[in-house]
């Protein structure tokens, strides 16, 4: 990550930090981003559904960098999704680096960062 990017990263993890405690990881920042999509916690058991939430916003992310598109809603509400380009062989650094901006650039589209 550029060191704007590191700065942005850590505005945004002190800004969650302060919000809900506690210091903030890829996964859970993941979470809020399905949260805030889904809209409210939906029913069901919580492990699937914390699980269901951390995917639907790695698909968020992946769908706002052109790779995924939403195609409807299965029988649960959950969204659909199909690939609209290969994603890339990414190394676990190079993973962790989109990952983090795409997340950056979320959250700085809903806060001000």
């Amino acid at each position: 990550m550029t060191l704007e990017s590191t700065n942005r990263w850590e505005s945004l993890t002190a800004k969650v930090s302060a919000k809900y405690g506690g210091e903030p990881s890829e996964e859970s920042l993941l979470f809020l981003i399905g949260l805030h999509e889904w809209g409210d916690y939906p029913p069901g058991e919580e492990k699937r559904v914390k699980a269901d939430l951390i995917q639907l916003g790695v698909l968020v992310l992946l769908e706002r960098a052109g790779f995924m598109r939403r195609t409807g809603v299965d029988a649960e509400g959950w969204p659909t999704w199909e690939r609209t380009q290969p994603i890339p062989s990414w190394s676990p650094g190079e993973q962790r680096r989109f990952l983090r901006e795409a997340i950056i650039d979320y959250f700085a589209e809903i806060w001000e960062l």
